[in-house]
């Protein structure tokens, strides 16, 4: 069963806590946002919705702009994430092919401008991915 089967709790932020909404039940309210799956799961269990007692799906609803902005925060994370992988693929195919040209483990380390250690660590995952 993937998240979206599971019963939905939508918590919107108000004054110094959460207001819970779920389909066919009254709101509910917890002061962290932390207790909402918890709460949620249980109103539901208790009202028999199906599927509670596997868990609950949380989302958050902080209205157009955040939402917008934590969409948009969360995307250039990983977005980071990935451009680093890719770099760091780059980098290890560099270190590769200054080693192939005859190049020092220091003198790679001097060009690229990383330790000799990293140097090292570039050619290591070079001979332990093949």
């Amino acid at each position: 069963m993937s998240a979206m089967d599971l019963p939905r709790v939508v918590a919107h932020r108000i004054d110094d806590g959460w207001k819970l909404v779920m389909e066919g039940l009254e709101p509910a309210y917890v002061p962290r946002l932390s207790e909402a799956a918890r709460r949620g799961r249980a109103l539901m269990e208790a009202a028999r919705v199906p599927g509670a007692d596997r868990g609950v799906q949380v989302s958050v609803d902080l209205g157009e702009e955040l939402n917008r902005h934590v969409k948009a925060s969360t995307q250039a994370t990983v977005d980071a994430h990935r451009a680093q992988l890719k770099a760091a693929a780059y980098l290890r195919r560099t270190a590769d092919a200054l080693k192939a040209q005859g190049l020092t483990g220091r003198d790679i380390a001097h060009v690229l401008g990383v330790s000799p250690q990293r140097v090292s660590q570039l050619l290591a995952a070079r001979d332990s991915s093949g």
